[in-house]
């Protein structure tokens, strides 16, 4: 009896030392393997397998790290923190290192919804959106091969439009309460106060390129300045909807407010003033909402005048507005080629209406000699829908327009159904922001196109849409001084953000 006792107890010592074992071997070949193929950087492998297994134990920490990295690391221009643009440097194919904390971002997700056994919730105002650009990025690997491209080129060349497939999805799905919402939405205004600080640094530095021939900009690469335009909105109708908020978020309004106006970006004035008008007359009143229409036609023409009007100043902020003016537009050799660049891509969208050209197949200059030729340039547009159209068909346009208009959609659900004032403040900011979008993509192509800027647009429509179902459970709301509280005053009351 004591030999059968004696071998019972030690065949679990010995089950732990097997594994034990096969542990350590494993360990030892993948870093045998990474010196191999990286050198002495290679022995962090093993360390690089566990932190990855432990960032798929973290979908929500993981949606919000990769959301503040694409936010706070600027790429080459930007002088400061130069070390974080490794993330978006080329490593195989177009692919970055940025698209690999994506697909960690996305396995983590889907682990977590398979572990919990939940039913997977998409948002109906984003069906439209994704049949359509499935069926589209089809399309656009299959006539792009057809042009001489190879199948995995195309493929790849489509990774950032699989974030705009998947990020809002996954994000909707996310297992969050009002508490981590709350804490996310405070810690996106205070992160795009920090990029305004940072950008203010870069001006008076002089670390960034210049504009007008001798002032510095804050932020030229989209993300940054769509950020801050968000964190100013947000203040603006929190304000309007009598929303109580830390002394710290209207005092950086100015802030914010300063680094969007030495970005230099026309197109994201012009959103930031309509965003504006927006948000103050839908927060307001109900009259404001039958005036909305007539005020921005107003604006315009406003708009239009002051860059008719011919000032004498050398300041490039006077200069920069002075360049709105339609004739001044004409006169630049930026316009021409715009213009020009136009009508080479509608000719050939009007060869190839239905499909597009495909993937990594470039448009020719048949319809209007270039005036300059960009790197790279034929296989860009600088109109977002254009893009789509070209790349993906008559479904990529059609996969645009309703990715827009579901973000409009949920951000109007946040907006008029959410009875937490700060929820509705994000809401109604960020319909004034997707409706500001579609000017700044009259003159460039972000969404589906640009990473950074894809990464975070698609996450906050998934944040939209999972405020919008209605099913994120309560917990703890109270923010002192690094949490949230919220009041309410009557069933529907604006509630307050402290």
């Amino acid at each position: 009896m004591s030999t059968v006792r004696a071998i019972s107890q030690a065949l679990p010592e010995r089950g732990e030392a097997v594994r034990g074992a096969l542990i350590a071997a494993g360990v030892a070949l993948l870093a045998y393997y990474g010196i191999g193929k990286f050198g002495v950087a290679g022995l962090l492998a093993p360390a690089a397998v566990v932190l990855v297994a432990f960032m798929l134990r973290r979908p929500v920490g993981m949606m919000a790290a990769l959301c503040a990295i694409a936010i706070l690391f600027e790429g080459k221009d930007f002088g400061l923190l130069s070390f974080g643009t490794r993330l978006y440097a080329q490593a195989y194919k177009g692919m970055t290192p940025l698209d690999i904390l994506v697909a960690i971002t996305l396995l983590a997700c889907a682990f977590n919804v398979i572990a919990t056994k939940r039913r997977v919730f998409i948002p109906r105002p984003l069906v439209p959106a994704v049949l359509t650009l499935l069926l589209g990025m089809i399309s656009g690997i299959v006539i792009g091969s057809e042009h001489g491209q190879s199948l995995r080129t195309t493929a790849l060349a489509e990774h950032v439009l699989v974030y705009m497939l998947l990020l809002p999805m996954v994000v909707a799905n996310l297992q969050v309460n009002r508490r981590q919402i709350m804490i996310f939405l405070g810690a996106m205004v205070a992160l795009a106060d920090f990029k305004a600080l940072l950008g203010l640094v870069e001006v008076v530095g002089h670390y960034g390129p210049s504009i007008e021939g001798r002032s510095t900009l804050t932020y030229y690469e989209p993300t940054a300045n769509w950020v801050i335009m968000m964190a100013l909105l947000s203040i603006c109708a929190a304000l309007a909807g009598k929303v109580r908020l830390p002394r710290w978020m209207p005092l950086s309004a100015p802030l914010l407010l300063a680094c969007l106006l030495l970005s230099y970006r026309r197109s994201f004035w012009i959103a930031a003033v309509l965003g504006l008008l927006i948000v103050v007359l839908l927060g307001l009143s109900p009259l404001g909402r039958r005036l909305l229409l007539p005020t921005a036609v107003l604006v315009a023409v406003a708009m239009w005048m002051v860059g008719s009007v011919s000032v004498q100043s050398q300041s490039p902020i006077v200069k920069r507005a002075e360049s709105l003016s339609p004739t001044k537009l004409e006169q630049s050799p930026e316009a021409r080629y715009r213009n020009d660049e136009r009508a080479n891509v509608l000719a050939a969208i009007s060869e190839n209406p239905i499909t597009g050209l495909g993937m990594k197949v470039p448009w020719a200059a048949t319809a209007r000699t270039l005036s300059l030729e960009n790197t790279e340039g034929r296989e860009y547009v600088e109109v977002g829908a254009l893009w789509f159209w070209l790349k993906l068909g008559i479904l990529g346009l059609a996969a645009y327009a309703s990715f827009i208009l579901g973000a409009l959609l949920l951000s109007w659900r946040v907006w008029r159904r959410s009875p937490e004032g700060p929820m509705r403040a994000f809401g109604l900011a960020s319909l004034a922001a997707f409706l500001g979008l579609l000017p700044i993509e009259v003159t460039a192509s972000f969404t589906g196109v640009e990473a950074r800027f894809t990464v975070v647009a698609c996450i906050q429509v998934g944040l939209l849409a999972l405020l919008a179902k209605g099913a994120v459970p309560g917990g703890a709301t109270a923010w002192e001084p690094a949490k949230l509280r919220i009041r309410r005053r009557g069933p529907l009351a604006a509630g307050n953000w402290r």
